[in-house]
């Protein structure tokens, strides 16, 4: 059966319901207690029945004074319903019958006159509808002869069973109007309870993108939704974030792409404005040619940026050699690191878990930019050396692989480096040295390291950068939430 949407009429139903079980608990407790009490009282009025009328006999001399008068016999039954009494001799003969309707007296162990009647002496026997019934018989003298007569008492449990179902059905009405009342009013408390809930409801759809500053105010929230509201308030938090992230994106999105295009563009139109030699459009064409390789660049590296959060990057993690890696980038940027009177070194040795692609690349970023920022005459030194991971830190602690990329040179601000790894971001304000790149190197290295469930840090002090690449013993390729990067 589905339960109704309504989390108020699922409330109410819960109070009826449990009202309901307790009132029907409760309810089978008093008809099973009347019953039993109803069952000792005609127990004990049996008892009593047979004490009492050998009381009688022992008034009267003779059977024949009985026959004479049975009213004061019969008189014990008024007021008894159920109630059989008989009276006989020895033989079998009536004195006197008390049997309304005629029941047939059963066969029963007839008592001793010298024997004391108890309820542990009753019998059992079946009336004309079929209810266990009670009974007992025993003899009584008459007067101080040593005569006697049976006295046959008996109790029909029909009228008990009639009215404990009766009662019953009382019962189960009460316990029906009672569920009914009680999920009336579980109802009522519920819809009053959970209004908070519908008032913070109203306050999160007012939430739009031109008011995602808007909060849930956890204060006047009870203390069951405070939880809730907070959670809703990181929530929007998060997206506040995010959304002020996108729009920074796109804006530096739309700068990087207008740039190189309206180089194109002006190029071009100077070029067309009037005949020219052959030299000068060769000319053109290798300078378009430069804009539609960056233009390449930032295309190739926003779609990697894409494809990685949305964990569509395929790994293939395998044990390298990272010295003998490094080598080779090293050999790579060789005539770079020559052009621009650099020293390019590389020291230590260790493997590494990683992608080869992605480790090349990670690694080709921060010699870039490495080599971008160091001055004339310095030393850009590259090593690697096995290192504690963060989740092994202490003794018998898992070890990982980490490869330090260190610079001379101007430091990085303090305020610039939480958010040097930001797509789009460069400390440059004015953007000067944007021809040379793209703003998503040090982004597309977070990502990576993220992918192999590693990290990348950043320390610029005393005029040395120093960035570190942390990969773990056992890389385990992760989703990648909106986490920045950590600074050292």
């Amino acid at each position: 059966m589905r339960l109704p949407s309504s989390l108020t009429t699922r409330l109410a139903l819960a109070y009826g319901l449990a009202t309901a079980a307790i009132l029907a608990s409760v309810a089978a407790y008093l008809s099973s207690a009347l019953s039993a009490q109803l069952e000792g009282r005609d127990e004990s009025e049996l008892v009593g029945e047979v004490l009492l009328v050998r009381h009688l006999l022992r008034e009267v001399r003779s059977e024949a004074e009985i026959r004479a008068d049975t009213h004061r016999f019969a008189d014990i039954a008024m007021g008894h319903e159920g109630l059989i009494l008989v009276v006989r001799t020895r033989q079998g003969e009536p004195l006197v019958t008390l049997n309304p309707r005629n029941e047939t007296v059963p066969p029963l162990r007839v008592l001793p006159a010298t024997t004391q009647p108890e309820k542990g002496m009753l019998q059992t026997w079946r009336p004309k509808n079929g209810v266990p019934s009670r009974g007992i018989a025993a003899l009584g003298q008459l007067g101080d002869s040593d005569k006697a007569v049976e006295i046959v008492v008996l109790r029909d449990a029909g009228y008990r069973v009639a009215l404990i179902r009766e009662y019953r059905h009382q019962l189960l009405w009460a316990t029906l109007c009672g569920a009914a009342v009680a999920a009336g009013l579980g109802f009522a408390l519920a819809r009053r309870a959970l209004r908070p809930l519908r008032r913070m409801a109203a306050d999160a759809a007012a939430v739009t993108t031109s008011r995602l500053a808007t909060r849930l105010d956890v204060g006047s929230a009870p203390a069951e939704l405070r939880e809730l509201a907070a959670a809703l308030n990181d929530m929007l938090a998060r997206l506040q974030d995010s959304f002020s992230r996108l729009s920074e994106f796109s804006a530096d999105l739309a700068h990087d792409f207008r740039t190189p295009i309206s180089n194109l563009i002006g190029q071009t139109q100077v070029t067309l404005a009037q005949s020219r030699k052959s030299a000068e459009y060769e000319a053109l064409l290798e300078s378009n040619l430069e804009e539609y390789e960056r233009l390449a660049r930032m295309i190739e590296n926003m779609l990697f940026l894409a494809r990685a959060d949305h964990a569509q990057v395929a790994l293939d993690v395998r044990t390298l050699d990272a010295r003998e890696e490094l080598d080779k980038m090293a050999e790579y940027f060789e005539a770079v690191a020559a052009d621009r009177e650099v020293v390019l070194t590389v020291s230590g040795s260790a493997p590494v878990e990683a992608d080869q692609t992605l480790l090349r690349r990670a690694v080709t970023n921060l010699l870039d930019n490495a080599l971008r920022h160091a001055p004339a005459g310095s030393t850009v030194r590259v090593d690697v050396a096995r290192a504690p991971t963060a989740a092994g830190t202490g003794t018998g602690g898992a070890t990982g692989t980490s490869i330090r990329v260190s610079n001379p040179g101007p430091a990085i601000p303090p305020e610039t480096l939480p958010h040097i790894f930001g797509r789009f971001y460069r400390a440059d304000p004015s953007r000067r040295n944007s021809a040379a790149s793209t703003g998503l190197g040090l982004a597309i290295v977070d990502t990576i390291m993220r992918l192999h469930g590693g990290s990348v840090t950043v320390r610029s002090v005393d005029g040395l950068t120093v960035f570190t690449l942390q990969f773990p013993a056992e890389p385990v390729p992760m989703s990648l939430p909106s986490a920045p990067a950590a600074v050292s």
